[in-house]
């Protein structure tokens, strides 16, 4: 029987991250969504914004500060899904301080904390030497990542996400469910890499490769993250 692992998710009132949650419930083979137990599941939550609902007694939320990380209790596993929009974050300081800093913060604080295997989500085209300033943070926070010494280190690399936003309280993306439609419509001509891919496809790829998948260094994208 398989040793239960801690694990630590940054990111879980996200649309991957909520799905990231539900992955690992899953993974421990407990049935439903109430009264559960099981190893503990540590979430990271940024204070003062809407807190995740209750999924079960074994996930305990921390309000944080990603500035200013506390330490953590001890954990196995850190599944960070941190990220916004140029357009959410207000300009590129602002941008690079969730999706490049939060996330490297989060993972030092975790690798204090004994963590040795980290999923991570990224994005297509991600690429420290890009001049499109999206990818290169993208990029940069992967490079910075594989500095951490992580044993396995598993990088997501989704195009457009597909899932529901509502239950999450997001502000609808502008033109989202306009090119989500088109790119439904054609998926059939759209190579692998750049089909929109459903968040909890990505979830559940992250969670089994980060938990089965061999040690070093793995990318996820096209196939990799789609269930059919």
């Amino acid at each position: 029987m398989a040793v239960a692992r801690v694990a630590l998710v940054a990111g879980a009132t996200g649309l991957v991250g909520r799905e990231v949650i539900a992955a690992l419930l899953a993974a421990e083979n407990v049935p439903g969504t109430a009264s559960l137990d099981g190893p503990p599941i540590h979430i990271l939550h940024a204070a003062g914004r809407r807190a995740p609902a209750a999924l079960a007694r074994n996930v305990v939320v921390h309000a944080v500060d990603f500035s200013a990380l506390p330490s953590l209790p001890p954990v196995d596993d850190v599944y960070i899904a941190l990220g916004t929009t140029m357009a959410a974050a207000g300009g590129q300081n602002a941008f690079r301080a969730i999706d490049y800093s939060a996330v490297l913060a989060t993972a030092q604080a975790a690798r204090r904390a004994g963590a040795t295997r980290c999923g991570v989500v990224s994005a297509m085209g991600a690429d420290p030497q890009s001049r499109i300033f999206y990818s290169r943070i993208k990029g940069e926070m992967e490079r910075d990542l594989q500095a951490l010494g992580f044993s396995t280190l598993v990088i997501a690399r989704p195009s457009v996400l597909a899932g529901n936003r509502q239950p999450l309280h997001q502000t609808p993306r502008r033109g989202e469910s306009l090119s989500l439609a088109l790119l439904q419509w054609l998926r059939p001509l759209i190579p692998a890499n750049y089909r929109a891919v459903a968040a909890r496809d990505v979830a559940h790829a992250l969670v089994h490769a980060v938990r089965h998948g061999p040690s070093g260094v793995q990318v996820l994208s096209g196939r990799a993250l789609q269930s059919g």
